[in-house]
């Protein structure tokens, strides 16, 4: 083949109907879906006396693989070398059900490839229904995202955060000089009616929607990303973000304290300290400035700790005095498709002490990065 790369571009336009599919692929990606499409006749190639591209008539797609793809629970439930083998076999479970209804031994890489490339094809479909309508359909109402956080347990191969865009040889979550990483995520299920369309997904998010700044979803494959280091992701509500305080701050604070300020009580007091600090100017990831206002401020010593005990999470997880300890992102309004102050996603905080480089989870592809792009 003289322009490989062209016939693959072609190829792909033709099966996904968009000419901005290639963007969504990397060319190993392209070529598995590819195969895929060929292994399961969605893709038919045949010589002809003049050559040109004919529709087949044949565009069903299959049920959606990753919900049939069961992880172990992400609630507090940690993987280390033994533990996060369960979290990697969902991606052999997928293949083996694909393997027992088709014959043949390129099943299993043909289950591989329609795992991988599945939300893709969610997000092509999902531009095409926001350009059409001007509406966002959300997948699930207030009540059913309650009800999820209420059954405390998440099975989903793939979570997804948006980031503002950021250089390979960085992880994908914040990592602290502790070495603690946190990446605020979703399950993609929750986001795949939003498309790549950056300004709604901000919004969904409870984010803050900056317009100059360039935004990417990473989309992460749980089967793979856990392999090689231990990490644990769970549903950010106030009793298990306090599970997690006992685990990790044990050493600095009381266990009873570090359960008893993560509550809704105490997060309105913790609230207005805050609000009260940063009034002064203070900068609230100043340790040193922050021990000086408590001293200054907290005559008791059982509310200086309190306060203390609160702030470390603020620092270490992530969950400052916004943190509504529900389980659920609150939206913004400012995408214009949305109500302010309503449910947005389901959220989940993969927290992990030993991050690999966003190139590092690309090489072996644990990791998929699509660049966001706004609907005009």
């Amino acid at each position: 083949m003289e322009n490989p790369l062209d016939i693959i571009s072609r190829l792909m336009c033709y099966l996904l109907g968009d000419v901005h599919s290639l963007s969504r692929f990397s060319e190993a990606q392209a070529m598995d879906y590819l195969v895929a499409s060929l292994l399961s006749r969605d893709l038919l190639i045949f010589k002809m006396d003049e050559p040109r591209m004919t529709y087949s008539g044949h565009w069903g797609r299959e049920e959606s693989l990753s919900s049939s793809a069961k992880n172990h629970n992400l609630v507090l439930e940690e993987g280390s070398g033994q533990g996060t083998s369960q979290n990697g076999k969902a991606l052999d479970k997928t293949a083996a059900t694909l393997a027992d209804s088709n014959s043949g031994p390129s099943s299993v890489q043909s289950a591989d490839a329609r795992a991988k490339t599945e939300p893709a094809n969610k997000e092509l479909e999902a531009r095409e229904r926001l350009i059409a309508t001007g509406e966002y359909q959300p997948k699930y109402s207030q009540a059913e995202l309650e009800a999820q956080v209420a059954q405390g347990t998440i099975e989903a191969r793939f979570v997804v955060t948006l980031q503002k865009t950021k250089s390979g040889d960085n992880p994908v979550g914040f990592k602290r000089d502790s070495g603690r990483t946190t990446t605020w995520t979703t399950t993609f299920d929750q986001m795949e009616n939003s498309d790549t369309d950056p300004k709604l997904l901000n919004d969904l998010n409870g984010m803050i929607w900056d317009e100059e700044a360039e935004w990417e979803i990473i989309i992460i494959d749980q089967g793979e990303y856990f392999k090689q280091d231990g990490g644990l992701t769970f549903i950010p509500t106030y009793e298990n973000t306090a599970a997690l305080g006992q685990a990790e701050f044990v050493k600095k604070f009381n266990q009873d304290k570090l359960q008893a300020v993560m509550t809704p009580e105490y997060s309105k007091e913790y609230a207005a300290h805050m609000k009260a600090y940063k009034t002064l100017g203070n900068d609230p990831y100043n340790r040193k400035q922050l021990e000086k206002y408590a001293m200054e401020n907290f005559k008791d010593d059982g509310d200086y700790e309190a306060f203390m005990a609160r702030h470390e999470y603020t620092i270490e997880v992530g969950t400052n005095e916004h943190f509504s300890g529900d389980g659920l992102t609150k939206t913004t309004g400012e995408s214009g498709y949305l109500s302010k102050g309503q449910h947005g996603t389901l959220e989940t905080i993969t927290f992990e002490k030993s991050p690999e480089t966003m190139d590092e989870l690309s090489d072996r592809e644990a990791i998929a990065r699509v660049s966001a792009k706004k609907i005009t």
